[in-house]
């Protein structure tokens, strides 16, 4: 098997003239440098139909390695085009209803993103902070099977072509949310029951994964944890700021607990009975920041404290 070394540039080329001949004449490909949230910034590529003003960009530095073989490469092609033929909109997308704030709030929903990593983009975008955090708004454009969704970030453009403010665009957003993506919270152990039956599906041959028992073993001898998220497991560590839903967990569990950024995506909470001191629980969240979590999806490095008593969000850390 032959391998050729290659530097990131040529590498994109090769990608794109391949791509490109797989989807044919009624396709433009092209790549596009796209800064994502921490600052990170990553090469994308984009298959744009003609006739459709919205296409997919699928990010292509995860699978980029200095030498690879011819094979390799065309896998590469190949699955980047089983990638697009699966996030391509079916229909055309009609943007029409963002450009009207009245129909546009409908569909408004926030996450969370690190303060201090993104600031240049906050000096861009309306927001609000949340200690060392900030929420930030978006547009839902339309469900996509790959990226699981099509979103736009509001600007302060877009603010002041709506004639509205951060305050408003917050209070829409606070009540949207909740509604267009319903907090969850399940224990660690099903959540990695659910993520290895995930992997199983996809890959019938691994055989290295621990079944249920060993799993199970594993989990009680760590401490005991709950993963916080929406259904759509998108941007859901804004599930914390939900109205009620720190509050209930709490009166659940009896007790107050600890919120640890897992990622943008989620957060995990660990009762305040199980956890030693928040120094120990620091140290994990920036391991699994380092080791765990691509960095365009690292949230803080922080812990967070929910009071009961006061029904607070504190940062510890």
């Amino acid at each position: 098997m032959n391998h050729t070394s290659m530097n990131f540039t040529s590498f994109t080329q090769i990608i794109l003239q391949k791509l490109q001949k797989m989807l044919g004449e009624n396709y433009t490909v092209f790549s596009h440098t796209v800064r994502k949230n921490n600052g990170v910034e990553l090469t994308g590529i984009v298959a744009k139909r003609i006739g459709h003003c919205a296409s997919p960009t699928i990010y292509i530095d995860r699978f980029y390695k200095e030498n690879l073989s011819g094979e390799e490469i065309q896998k590469i092609v190949t699955a980047l085009y089983d990638e697009f033929q699966a996030a391509e909109f079916e229909d055309e997308i009609d943007l029409s209803d963002f450009t009207e704030f009245d129909k546009a709030k409908e569909k408004l929903a926030f996450k969370l993103i690190h303060a201090e990593k993104n600031k240049e983009l906050l000096k861009t975008v309306p927001h609000k902070r949340f200690y060392n955090l900030a929420v930030v708004f978006y547009y839902t454009v339309k469900e996509a099977p790959f990226f699981g969704q099509a979103v736009i970030l509001v600007h302060n453009s877009h603010m002041e072509k709506w004639k509205t403010n951060e305050n408003e665009l917050f209070k829409i957003a606070m009540d949207n949310t909740p509604k267009l993506f319903p907090s969850k919270i399940d224990s660690m152990e099903n959540v990695m029951k659910e993520i290895i039956a995930e992997t199983l599906k996809a890959d019938k041959t691994n055989a290295d994964l621990p079944d249920d028992e060993v799993l199970s073993n594993f989990l009680e001898e760590t401490l005991p944890m709950y993963v916080l998220t929406n259904k759509q497991k998108l941007y859901g560590a804004a599930c914390m700021l939900y109205p009620g839903v720190l509050k209930e967990f709490a009166e659940k569990k009896g007790q107050d607990f600890y919120v640890l950024p897992s990622s943008v995506h989620e957060v995990i909470l660990v009762p305040a009975n199980a956890a030693s001191d928040s120094e120990t629980l620091q140290n994990i969240v920036t391991d699994i920041n380092r080791t765990q979590v691509a960095e365009d999806e690292v949230l803080a490095d922080s812990v967070y404290y929910y009071i009961r008593s006061r029904d607070k969000v504190v940062l510890l850390s």
